[in-house]
């Protein structure tokens, strides 16, 4: 994968909208646009992954960026408070709707945009 590459998560219904911006995105239809080695334990307790878990940045356009890990077995990214700099604080920040999609910009190996398309 290159730079300038997309990924996009569409949200179909309103019952993604209220996931998105409640709970968490999951990531698994676009795994494979992340990497490998971002993807961390589920929690705490669990036992480490077999390899270095390195964080990936998410530059928002909201003017803000976040760094985070994906979490194993759940597929999303690592879940914070909707206080904190976030993908969940970004859904509500940005205003999600039914029809949207989110889109992800691959910028370098480890820095990815985030953005919202609204249909035309």
């Amino acid at each position: 994968m290159t730079a300038g590459d997309t990924a996009r998560i569409e949200v179909r219904t309103p019952e993604d909208v209220w996931t998105f911006t409640q709970r968490n995105v999951p990531l698994w239809d676009i795994l494979e646009f992340f990497p490998r080695d971002a993807i961390g334990p589920r929690g705490p307790a669990d036992a480490p992954r077999p390899y270095e878990v390195r964080p990936i940045t998410v530059e928002t356009d909201l003017g803000w960026s976040f760094e985070t890990d994906i979490q194993f077995g759940a597929w999303v990214f690592r879940p914070r408070s909707p206080k904190h700099m976030g993908m969940m604080r970004w859904c509500r920040e940005r205003g999600l709707a039914t029809g949207d999609a989110i889109v992800f910009e691959r910028l370098g190996e480890r820095h990815f945009a985030l953005r919202r398309e609204r249909p035309s």
